[in-house]
């Protein structure tokens, strides 16, 4: 066996010489056959391209260029991607013929402020719905559902200090309800209120407010007392030079300060409390008569409100629930309800809707709602 295995050994080897040789062979003679260019093969690259209006540019309508076009070969013309194009569609997806060209840059007015003891670090960066995600990461959909506009941001060192800075972000949104709504949804409950902002608190590394259709947000590098003072001066320029706008805040400017709960105000868009009739909702807890009592406020035209109140005096009757009208207070009209051991105080009068709702004692409850329509709750 050893003898006839030496001997196959011998013939694979040869073999394999044998082979390497005509590779060899055949690699150092040109044959014209087997690199004839199949030129039918390339009339289908010469064809007209087909809907891509939005994401190349179209057949410039100048004559001049009109004739250029003619003039060349098919298919050396070459389809580039439109700037202004590229710019609208934010990067947009890769198509399986390219990829789209880069987001044109935001544009916008640069972050410059003067404040003794600050210097710009940075030049003013901006953001926009397509690219917010760069600069926030994981919280940018909660500011796309607030319909986010844009990000206005910069950082200024502090004079004579390594290594300590303050940060300053302006998110732009389309409304001020919108501002709010993203405001409250990130407000720290642990923060103390401003007296230069309505809707704003001083966290433990800065300030946080609204401000007309914007939210400000103020960051400190550290807890140093100079880096604290020179962040709440940005907060004060802030606040006093962008524009105030409460557009489509009444409800907010309806919420009784007595006994408020700051860090409970919260703006609702829709399904407020779960009923599809509640919408641009204001709410917030109180503490009254020793409870807590959870208070709501919306703001529509007289029919929208009549209907709604209907709807829920309907609804809370639902299920076993125990519905009582009261007599009018102020000349409100006003409904209780017990739904499994809570409570519901609601009232409507022209134009807005609003009550106490899933409250623990209905004695309270009641009296809150009813001082509140007789303006004794300022």
């Amino acid at each position: 066996m050893p003898f006839v295995e030496r001997v196959a050994s011998w013939v694979i080897v040869s073999l394999l010489g044998i082979i390497g040789v005509a590779i060899w062979i055949q690699g150092h003679h040109y044959n014209p056959d087997r690199y004839v260019l199949a030129a039918d093969a390339l009339k289908s690259t010469a064809a007209a391209v087909v809907g891509k209006a939005g994401t190349v540019r179209a057949v410039d309508a100048r004559p001049e260029a009109a004739a250029a076009q003619v003039a060349a070969p098919a298919v050396a013309s070459a389809v580039t991607a439109a700037p202004e194009t590229a710019g609208e569609a934010g990067g947009g997806e890769e198509s399986g013929e390219g990829s789209a060209a880069p987001a044109a840059p935001i544009k916008g007015d640069p972050l410059d402020v003067t404040i003794a003891g600050l210097k710009p670090m940075s030049d003013t960066e901006f953001y926009g719905p397509n690219n917010l995600f760069e600069k926030i990461d994981g919280r940018a959909p909660a500011y796309l559902d607030f319909n986010f506009k844009m990000l206005r941001c910069r950082t200024f060192s502090v004079v004579g200090s390594d290594g300590s800075y303050v940060d300053v972000f302006e998110y732009l949104f389309d409304t001020p309800i919108n501002a709010f709504g993203m405001f409250a949804l990130e407000r720290d409950p642990k923060g103390k209120l401003l007296d230069f902002a309505h809707d704003g608190y001083a966290g433990d590394m800065g300030y946080f407010f609204r401000q007309g259709p914007r939210y400000i947000q103020i960051i400190a590098s550290d807890q140093n007392a100079n880096t604290m003072k020179l962040a709440l001066a940005l907060a004060e320029n802030r606040a006093k030079n962008l524009p105030a706008d409460d557009t489509g805040l009444d409800g907010r400017r309806r919420l009784p300060v007595t006994g408020l709960i700051p860090s409970s105000v919260a703006f609702v868009q829709e399904n407020a409390q779960g009923q599809a009739f509640l919408k641009n909702v204001f709410q917030a807890s109180y503490q009254f008569a020793g409870k807590k009592v959870p208070f709501f406020v919306m703001v529509a035209t007289p029919d929208e409100v009549a209907k709604a109140w209907q709807s829920f005096q309907d609804f809370s009757g639902k299920f076993g629930g125990k519905v009582t009208v009261l007599p009018e207070v102020a000349g409100a009209k006003v409904f209780t309800a017990e739904n499994f051991g809570s409570y519901r105080v609601i009232y409507q009068r022209a134009g807005e809707l609003g009550g106490a709702f899933d409250a623990d004692d209905a004695n309270a409850a009641r009296q809150f709602v009813e001082q509140y329509l007789r303006g004794k709750l300022p």
